[in-house]
């Protein structure tokens, strides 16, 4: 795409493009978590062993290694052509504030990872493009893994993306088994189909939490809303 649009926006031509460029990153994504791991000193196919477990260190590894982007060493996403970004960031924000590029492709590299766990447990779940009659739908356009009538939406970078950018914040902080736990719910949801069970949240963990991303010039004060992830999972169809 010449124009980049937000997920919502897109004309259904515009959403199958994104979509399968999507699905094509999958891949490279997930190598180039593997390189990241091996250039600090990981073991990638000793950690990366296909496990709900393997979720817990690596996302440790993941949260330890995030950084701004005016960090030393650090990329700032709006200094590259957004072509390099993850098309997923790519599609939701016009400018990305909080994560260098480099954390942008720890998360894609996860996403692709998480993709692969969560599938292997859940042989009937597949990539969809979320569909709803409600054009300010949260996950409108948006590539997301689903089952059943393919009605519960899992758009897989949503729960990490929010996170990250929340510890980075300084307003969250995100325990070890964040991913884990969020990968068992889903396999659970989209094993039951249409029938999904309600997953639990943490009881210190807010239904609500409001980012403020700081002023723009043209656009004035920024803030990002969020959603406590069950509220969001359970009721997605309402949310936007």
């Amino acid at each position: 795409m010449s124009h980049y649009v937000n997920y919502i926006n897109m004309t259904k031509k515009q959403s199958e493009v994104a979509f399968q460029e999507y699905l094509d990153e999958r891949g490279p994504a997930l190598e180039r978590l593997r390189d990241a791991l091996s250039a600090h000193g990981q073991e990638p196919d000793a950690l990366l062993d296909g496990s709900i477990e393997s979720l817990v260190p690596l996302w440790r590894w993941i949260i330890s290694n995030l950084t701004r982007p005016d960090a030393p060493g650090a990329t700032d996403p709006a200094s590259v052509p957004r072509e390099v970004w993850p098309s997923w960031e790519r599609y939701m924000y016009e400018e990305e504030k909080t994560l260098s590029l480099e954390s942008l492709y720890l998360l894609d590299g996860l996403v692709s990872y998480l993709a692969a766990v969560v599938q292997d447990r859940a042989p009937l779940a597949r990539w969809e493009i979320a569909r709803h009659r409600i054009k300010r739908y949260a996950h409108n356009n948006h590539p997301c893994l689903v089952s059943g009538k393919g009605e519960i939406h899992n758009f897989l970078p949503g729960l990490p993306s929010a996170h990250a950018h929340g510890v980075l914040h300084g307003v969250r902080e995100s325990p070890d088994d964040t991913i884990a736990k969020y990968a068992r719910g889903l396999i659970d949801n989209l094993n039951r189909g249409d029938n999904p069970v309600e997953q639990e949240a943490g009881e210190d963990e807010p239904v609500v939490e409001v980012e403020d991303l700081g002023d723009d010039e043209l656009r004035g004060r920024e803030l990002e809303v969020s959603l406590r992830e069950d509220i969001g999972h359970e009721h997605n169809r309402m949310v936007g």
